[in-house]
C-alpha cells in the first residue's frame, strides 16, 4: 500500500511543477492541463490499452504482496 501511495504522491507532485512552469511560462490553467494531458490524447487504441494493462497489472501485483503480507501475520 505504501508503494501505492508513494507513486501517487510522486505523480501529483510532478504533475503540479509541470502545471507550475507552464503558468510561469505564461500559459493559462486551461493550456496547461492540456499540455499535461496531451501525450493520452494522442495515443492510438493499442497504445492506451498497453498502458492500462501494465497500469492494471502494477496495481493487482501491490494488492497480492499486501495480501500476501496480511496472511503471514495472521
Amino acid at each position: 500500500m505504501k508503494v501505492l501511495g508513494i507513486s501517487l504522491f510522486i505523480s501529483i507532485i510532478l504533475i503540479g511543477v509541470t502545471i507550475e512552469m507552464d503558468m510561469l511560462m505564461g500559459f493559462t490553467l486551461r493550456q496547461s492541463m492540456r499540455n499535461v494531458l496531451n501525450p493520452f490524447s494522442v495515443m492510438e487504441v493499442p497504445e492506451t490499452f498497453i498502458l492500462f494493462l501494465f497500469l492494471l497489472l502494477w496495481v493487482l501485483d501491490v494488492l497480492a504482496a499486501l495480501f500476501l503480507q496480511k496472511q503471514k501475520k495472521m
